[in-house]
């Protein structure tokens, strides 16, 4: 009995933290028969079955390499917590599309000039006096819309046939849909809706292969644990002893690590940045971290964030968001010039085998115990199953926390020494990029029709003025982002660069670590401790 409380109460949190999709707040039957009432114009849109077994096949690909660990390889509790936490991922995923695939319906309010794409699972609203670009392609580009391909926000995806697509770009969302036929293109502006027509290849063609592979390669090794398991379940057939079990599981995560940067290169279909001033930045920044040769790459997403990637210097690149390429120059130097002390750090690779240990030692010491008290656990495997559960949701997720923060509070204050401002150009820098993030989401958010306005003095995190206003946050959002976030919370990186002087110490590094603890107490228990 007491297991299965256990198990409901761990999927009952994978339920929390795996976006589950959720039927619409309202009726979808009420949403379409106001808009009919309306006078609104109902766009065709042509159902094809291969559009869906499209998708239904790429999730079962991808649970499918999977799947032989559970009869081949040797039971472990921990890799098959991770594979169901991975598959219940995916089947939402895959729910929700097949949900929008039969549910899914367009409407045209020339009243209010928009377009509504109403379904079971979700009813949005989209005004196209907002659209800020169109562009008409001959098909879906399956290896850019199935959402195991992405690594931030995934696109809108409206495809439900293999026919002309449009694709609708507006502030936090990119939209993808095909009606039947493009005569109601005249619904959008005239100067947009005569866009060149995008040829759009098979996911199989020629021309293609290279991008499946990267993409298959990043979504089963990157994104998924799926290859491990596959070469878990491998080696369990052979009859591998442990030992080499253990060195071929290394050997793969080190290929992993050093071909990372080309993996990331095909699968967020990057590319070089080409706009002069942006390069200008960019080669300005490069010679003063001493990176000459670094290249930056921009990868499309409504999302504002950039990262390192690479091995070492000479295979490292930076990625930006196209959004972000959007951003004040100076805001965008800021960016790039953090980004570029991780690369100059090596802080991926250094983040990459301190995890590596971490897990090797969690594994070697829970491997201990069990051989210690195997007959105990074995007796108690609800109380075995909640330990393990736990390490896996907390301790991990804590030791990431700690180890990456401190790198990411180095990069903030190293940065600034690369920039003409100094502490309060990354400042403001990083109060840029996190207000327009902020208003992405909420413009997001805004498209649904169901969605609950806000309380605007709680979500504008700018004065009327335009200066800065971040606000320290309630106790667990504090506790939360500093003891489980790969970043600092917002405020903190920001206050901590306009109280301190230009440059990096090991004095800064004891201010975080101090402020770590410090912030993650609640005000009273501060104040009882006299801290």
């Amino acid at each position: 009995m007491l297991q299965s409380v256990s198990m409901l109460g761990a999927f009952w949190l994978s339920y929390e933290v795996i976006p589950l999709p959720k039927r619409n707040r309202v009726p979808t039957y009420d949403i379409i028969a106001e808009l009919q009432a309306k006078g609104a114009k109902e766009i065709v849109v042509p159902r094809e079955k291969k559009r869906a077994l499209l998708d239904i096949g790429f999730s079962a690909l991808f649970i499918g390499i999977a799947i032989p660990y559970f009869w081949i390889g040797s039971p472990s509790p921990v890799v098959e917590l991770f594979l169901l936490y991975g598959f219940l991922s995916m089947a939402a995923g895959l729910f929700k599309r097949m949900a929008l695939f039969r549910s899914l319906h367009l409407f045209y309010d020339q009243n209010d000039h928009a377009l509504y794409l109403i379904s079971s699972v979700e009813a949005k609203r989209y005004p196209l006096d907002q659209c800020v670009d169109i562009q008409v392609h001959t098909a879906p580009d399956i290896l850019q819309l199935f959402h195991l391909f992405h690594l931030f926000s995934p696109h809108a995806d409206y495809t439900v046939n293999m026919g002309k697509t449009w694709k609708l770009s507006f502030d936090g969302e990119r939209v993808y849909l095909n009606p039947g036929s493009l005569a109601s293109m005249n619904i959008l502006p005239k100067p947009l809706s005569s866009q060149r027509e995008i040829h759009i290849q098979p996911f199989y063609h020629p021309s293609n292969w290279k991008r499946l592979l990267g993409k298959a390669y990043f979504s089963a090794a990157v994104k998924g644990v799926g290859a491990y398991a596959a070469l878990l379940a491998l080696l369990a057939y052979w009859k591998i002893d442990s030992i080499t079990m253990i060195a071929a599981i290394l050997f793969f995560w080190t290929i992993n690590l050093f071909i990372s940067d080309r993996v990331l290169k095909i699968a967020l279909d990057m590319k070089p940045v080409t706009n002069p001033p942006i390069q200008h930045i960019i080669r300005t920044i490069c010679a003063r971290a001493g990176l000459p040769h670094l290249a930056v790459y921009t990868t499309e997403s409504s999302d504002y964030n950039g990262f390192a990637a690479g091995p070492y210097i000479g295979r490292s690149l930076i990625a930006l968001t196209s959004e972000t390429l959007k951003l004040p120059h100076d805001a965008l130097a800021g960016v790039i010039a953090h980004e570029a002390v991780h690369v100059k750090k090596r802080d991926v690779l250094t983040a990459q085998l301190l995890q590596f240990a971490f897990i090797m030692v969690i594994s070697s010491i829970i491997a201990g115990v069990y051989e210690a008290a195997a007959h105990w656990l074995e007796t108690h495997r609800a109380a075995t199953f909640l330990i393990g559960w736990t390490l896996i949701v907390l301790l991990y997720p804590a030791f990431r926390s700690w180890l990456v923060q401190w790198m990411e509070v180095r990069a903030d204050h190293l940065g600034a020494t690369l920039l003409d401002g100094g502490n309060d150009q990354m400042a403001n820098a990083l109060a840029i990029l996190s207000k327009n993030q902020d208003q992405a989401i909420e413009q997001a958010h805004s498209y649904h029709i169901d969605a609950k306005e806000k309380d605007d003095e709680e979500e504008d995190a700018f004065a009327e003025d335009g200066s800065f206003t971040f606000e320290r946050e309630d106790w667990f959002s504090r506790f939360s982002k500093f003891q489980l976030s790969p970043h600092p919370p917002m405020y903190w990186r920001i206050h901590s660069l306009r109280t301190t002087e230009t440059g990096w110490s090991t004095q800064k590094l004891r201010l975080w670590w101090r402020d770590c603890w410090r912030e993650s107490l609640p005000d009273f228990v501060k104040e009882w401790l006299h801290i």
